[in-house]
């Protein structure tokens, strides 16, 4: 499964998950950025995620996710996230 926009979208989308408690305690955590462990989550979901960037340091913080590995319990507390929001309309 492709994950367009995994980091939420553009707009309100992404600073949703961003900013949510559950995401930003597993990122400090790690030592790492809350979309770094969004893109993380998907990875280990096996999910191919698809983050777009123009900013050359977004991308590089966006491909430096192979160090580090959710636990199963990490894993579990971002799978029974629900928002209630709509990320996009694609």
């Amino acid at each position: 499964m492709e994950s367009w926009f995994p980091l939420g979208g553009r707009g309100t989308g992404i600073r949703t998950l961003s900013k949510h408690e559950v995401i930003t305690e597993i990122a400090s955590a790690h030592g790492k950025s809350p979309y770094q462990v969004l893109i993380r989550w998907h990875l280990q979901s096996g999910n191919i995620a698809i983050p777009g960037s123009s900013n050359a340091a977004h991308i590089a913080e966006d491909y430096d996710v192979f160090d580090f590995e959710l636990t199963p319990d990490e894993m579990k507390r971002i799978n029974d996230l629900d928002c209630k929001h709509r990320f996009a309309n694609y």
